[in-house]
């Protein structure tokens, strides 16, 4: 596992790099899709519980969308079905024994790697949906990661240093103008090493 620093704001860069080889993503919690769009990706499948996120996305590409909820994602994909597997800005969202549950489905379902990116720490952010698509209860943070939970889960982590800032009109509102910026974390873990074990014996 490892942890690295960077000071610089350019996660997507680094989450294409590690899209590099997968035919098939599953972005978690898409909303209106504005990430999943840049992902360099073949196959894209969007889920989202909120279906006007849904509705009001807008692509110039194929992509395949899904109203359905994290926590049941089993019972949608099978076992290495999907290349990689991505939660940005999501898993805070839940409490993190929910969260924890999640990441383990999301795991079983990625043939390569599951991709995280989310706040350091605990961001307070409030039940307030700027989209104005009635999806309040939605965006409220309900957790806050450190390096050292993931880290505890076998992830590598890129610590993006005062990733959120006044810039951030949640974090503005939350913190107001003259608060320090926080860190966000990118963690990924490798999923093509595990191979289901035969049934039976030669």
């Amino acid at each position: 596992m490892t942890v690295n620093v960077v000071n610089h704001k350019d996660f997507l860069v680094s989450i294409n790099e590690l899209l590099c080889g997968s035919r098939t993503v599953l972005d978690i919690g898409c909303g209106l899709g504005t990430t999943l769009k840049q992902f360099c990706c073949p196959i894209k499948i969007g889920v989202d519980a909120h279906r006007p996120y849904l509705e009001k996305a807008r692509f110039d590409e194929p992509l395949v969308t899904l109203n359905f909820r994290a926590e049941r994602m089993r019972e949608l994909f099978l076992p290495n079905s999907i290349d990689s597997v991505t939660l940005i800005d999501v898993i805070e969202h839940f409490e993190k024994e929910d969260a924890l549950d999640v990441l383990q489905q999301v795991e079983e379902i990625a043939a390569q790697r599951v991709i995280i990116f989310t706040p350091r720490g605990f961001f307070q952010q409030n039940d307030v949906d700027h989209y104005g698509l009635g999806g309040e209860t939605y965006q409220r943070h309900r957790s806050g990661w450190e390096v050292e939970d993931f880290q505890r889960l076998g992830y590598n982590i890129i610590i993006f240093a005062k990733f959120h800032d006044q810039k951030n009109k949640a974090f503005l509102e939350v913190y107001g103008e003259k608060a320090d910026p926080i860190d966000a974390l990118l963690a990924w873990k490798e999923c093509s090493s595990r191979k289901s074990e035969p049934e039976g014996g030669m």
